[in-house]
């Protein structure tokens, strides 16, 4: 059996360790890999860093629509019969232009440098909230589930306006989307189950829409509700897909890059040396961060045209599947990829995407994952795994899913 199967075994890709060494062979032996499975239709793996970062930055030859993510046939069937597409959500990650430039515009100068800049005092406080919280512990805590998974669920949900009491529910309910085929995650095995989540996702957002409408506040969900586009209110499933992605996205990615950015930190002791002797090194250690966890794991394109990678002629209308973990970890852009250096020069990471369907959270990513360490590391005098840490099964958006540890502040 050809090895590129192995991509689509959420067991698989869910260890970091048999998810890497598949991407390792595959760059050397079958960069661009006809992956032809049963359960899915039928795409090309893209495991190269040149390959990824070509194909990013080409959106004209290679569209997001009709599939954006890997879903088995019978979901996207179901999909489609609920929404009318395959993807089911029309989200930023799923549209083309002229439609995404569009609906990027409607939020992109609340995620720009600067403002986000101006989101640090908040940020740095509810960081503080969790350092003291990991400290009231007393000693022995889940660090994953305990505080990486909480501490970018408060960011978002209050940049968004969703108060505190509803964090749990949009926590279950993100990792029931992301995790659908992880067992302790999966809210069940079937496509309708699946779809459920999606519709609780709409029911609370529509509600939202609804109170912001009416009742206005600084925050971006009255941002996401009175939105006009060409002078005409969004259409209700474009906005409320706006809304899920931003509310997923902006917190599990994070979680996944603070829990994994520990856990590095914990593995490679000399680095944690190094980052709290100079916390000035913590926006670097985060995109360091970023690289080394590469929380997505894939997104898909279709080609418009016939196209040639590494030999391989690929004919216009099929699927491409973009895999950042592997194009991160590629010895021909970064030197002794496997190494976490936490000061390394990141320009060529692309745990992001690239080019303009590039990540429109990721400053405030990268900004939370370095308020977080700066918080904790000059505290912090000791931190150990204490037990086997597991990850999300998972072949879309990835992590660690549980890491207890023992510390002392």
């Amino acid at each position: 059996m050809n090895r590129n199967v192995e991509m689509l075994d959420p067991a698989i890709m869910g260890n970091e360790n048999s998810m890497y060494a598949l991407f390792d062979y595959l760059r050397r032996e079958d960069p661009v890999s006809y992956v032809n499975h049963e359960d899915f239709e039928p795409f090309w793996a893209i495991t190269r860093h040149e390959d990824v970062k070509f194909i990013s930055q080409n959106n004209n030859r290679f569209l997001n629509n009709p599939r954006t993510v890997l879903m088995e046939r019978e979901f996207e069937q179901a999909l489609l019969d609920q929404f009318g597409t395959r993807n089911g959500l029309e989200t930023l990650i799923h549209m083309d232009e002229p439609k995404h430039k569009k609906l990027r515009g409607v939020t992109r100068d609340w995620f720009k440098p600067g403002p986000i800049s101006k989101l640090s005092g908040s940020v740095q406080r509810i960081a503080k909230e969790f350092v003291d919280k990991l400290e009231d512990l007393g000693g022995d805590c889940d660090f994953v589930k305990e505080i990486s998974l909480l501490y970018p669920l408060r960011v978002i949900m209050s940049i968004i306006g969703i108060p505190e009491e509803k964090e749990a529910m949009m926590l279950k309910l993100t990792q029931e989307l992301f995790g659908a085929s992880d067992p302790t995650q999966s809210r069940g095995e079937d496509p309708e189950t699946n779809i459920a989540v999606l519709l609780d996702f709409f029911s609370y957002f529509k509600s939202l829409v609804e109170d912001r409408t009416s009742n206005p506040q600084d925050d971006l969900a009255t941002v996401l509700a009175n939105a006009l586009l060409d002078g005409e209110p969004m259409e209700e499933l474009d906005q409320i897909s706006y809304f899920i992605i931003t509310a997923t996205a902006g917190h599990d990615t994070t979680a996944a890059t603070v829990g994994g950015g520990m856990k590095a930190l914990l593995d490679n002791p000399e680095q944690m040396a190094r980052l709290q002797a100079n916390p000035d090194l913590c926006a670097s250690a985060a995109k360091e961060m970023v690289r080394y966890v590469s929380p997505v794991r894939h997104m898909m394109r279709t080609t418009t045209q016939d196209e040639v990678f590494q030999g391989q002629r690929i004919t216009a209308g099929e699927s491409l599947c973009l895999w950042y973990p592997s194009a991160n970890r590629d010895s021909e852009v970064f030197s002794n990829p496997d190494v976490f250096d936490i000061e390394r020069d990141n320009r060529n990471q692309l745990a992001f995407g690239y080019g303009g369907h590039m990540c429109l959270g990721q400053h405030l990513a990268v900004l939370e994952v370095e308020l977080f360490f700066r918080e904790l590391l000059p505290r912090l005098k000791h931190m150990e795994v204490s037990a086997e840490p597991e990850w999300v099964q998972a072949v879309f958006v990835g992590g660690l899913k549980s890491m207890p540890v023992s510390y002392r502040f």
